[in-house]
Parts: C-alpha cells; sequence; structure tokens
C-alpha cells in the first residue's frame, strides 16, 4: 500500500494543469518532464496568467501584433511538447492585479478540466524578484488545495455543473527543494525544440545562453543518477499546502 504522506507518483498523472506566469514559463523549467508525462499518456493543458507583453523585445508591434505572435509561439512550443489545449488569462505583465483574481480563475480552470494533477513555478524560491512568479505559483497552490469548496465562486456555469473530483498533486518547478528529479533524457530534445519557438523575447544570443546554461544545469541535476539528463520538481500533495509542518522536507 502506498505511503498516503509521501509524495504522489508523477507518472500516474493522467491529466494535468500547467500555470505559468508567462507563456515561457513550463517548457524552460520543466518542459521536458511534461513532454515525458505526455508520451507516458497524460493529456496535457497551459494556463498562462498575464498577457506577456512588457517582455516582447520588438516594442513598436501593436498590443493586438504582440499577442497574434506570442500565442503563435504558444502553438509551436505546445506542439513539440504534446500541449493538448492552451488557456489565458490576460492580467498585465508585470503590472498590477489582485491576487484573488487570479485564484478565482485558477480555480475556475480546475473545476472545468479536472486534472489530477497541477504544475507551477515555485513561489518560495529563495530570491525571487518577479511578483508575477510569486504571485501565480502562489494563487496556484493555493487553488490545489481550496477547489473543491464549493462557497468560493467563480464562474455560475462552471460552479453549478462541476461534480467533486481527487486533485492527485502538485508539482513546483523552478524549485530550491526538489524532491524528485524526472529523467529528461529522452524528452530534452522536445524541451529545447519548443524553447526555440519564443522569439518574440529572446534574441539569437539570448537563446544560445538559456540552452547553454539549461544544458549544463540539466546535467548537474542527473548527477549520480542512471540518465543523463534531469529536471528537479518538488512534489506535493495537496494537504501538504497547509498546516503541515513536514512539506519542506516532504
Amino acid at each position: 500500500m502506498d505511503n498516503p504522506f509521501a509524495p504522489p507518483d508523477l507518472f500516474k498523472a493522467r491529466r494535468i494543469l500547467a500555470v505559468q506566469p508567462h507563456y515561457d514559463d513550463n517548457d524552460i523549467a520543466a518542459g521536458g518532464a511534461l513532454a515525458a508525462l505526455v508520451e507516458n499518456g497524460a493529456e496535457l493543458f497551459y494556463l498562462t496568467v498575464t498577457d506577456d507583453l512588457v517582455g516582447v523585445i520588438d516594442q513598436s508591434l501593436t498590443e493586438e501584433q504582440m499577442t497574434t505572435q506570442l500565442r503563435a509561439e504558444q502553438d509551436q512550443a505546445g506542439a513539440a511538447i504534446g500541449v493538448s489545449g492552451q488557456y489565458w488569462l490576460g492580467y498585465p505583465d508585470a503590472g498590477k492585479y489582485d491576487y484573488f483574481d487570479v485564484r478565482r480563475d485558477i480555480i475556475k480552470h480546475i473545476r472545468m478540466l479536472r486534472p489530477d494533477f497541477i504544475f507551477t513555478c515555485d513561489p518560495w524560491l529563495p530570491y525571487e524578484a518577479h511578483n508575477d512568479h510569486t504571485l501565480a505559483g502562489r494563487a496556484a497552490a493555493e487553488a490545489a488545495s481550496l477547489y473543491g469548496l464549493a462557497r468560493l465562486a467563480t464562474d455560475p456555469e462552471i460552479d453549478k455543473n462541476w461534480k467533486p473530483f481527487d486533485l492527485t498533486g502538485i508539482a513546483f518547478y523552478a524549485t530550491a527543494y526538489p524532491n524528485t528529479i524526472v529523467d529528461i533524457s529522452a524528452t530534452r530534445e522536445k524541451k529545447h525544440q519548443a524553447i526555440d519557438a519564443y522569439l518574440a523575447q529572446f534574441s539569437k544570443e539570448g537563446l544560445e545562453r538559456l540552452h547553454l546554461y539549461l544544458n549544463h544545469k540539466e546535467q548537474e541535476w542527473a548527477k549520480d543518477k542512471e540518465f543523463s539528463h534531469g529536471e528537479p520538481l518538488k512534489v506535493l500533495r495537496p494537504f501538504h499546502l497547509h498546516a503541515y509542518p513536514d512539506a519542506l522536507n516532504t
């Protein structure tokens, strides 16, 4: 019998909602793991919190042109990873927006898509200065803990029609406290192919540096493992996210 207090088995995930602050965060930090899970039979959906406009290099474009380019690049990257669907909340990139609105909208998508696993960035990463990351990660974590409380209203139609279901776990990427290293030796090529799609926010030189850095870290994370490249995740159960002192060491 599985230990009910241990981290859940990530590779039992059948439907995943990956919540990211910006259009490229899922793929940069966890693209290899997500591609491996898709190859293992999981259905994968992306939810992007911000509109990503501030990070676009060519600011001569109109907002409509920037959005068109960003969405096209996401579609291209998603095809490499195996993403089944993309959703966007459209909050202002690096701007002012309300935490509780974001939490409500993430709960709405959890109820609508009924995932058994959530992916998101670790909001407790030391020295993380970007509010989009800390806000999106915390909102996703709290949503994973509270989505089953019917009195937390989201969209009337979705709230009226949804039926309770079990969310098995949450995986934090870009984490300083990993408890899981995923073997991405067979899927890292898909990850790096996806990253190459993100031309709106990376110069050629910037992409080269990113690939170089990630390749170094992927090998470092796999050190002393039986595989060549890895990605670190902090995998927890929803109940680990509230009043559970052992969560850091779980």
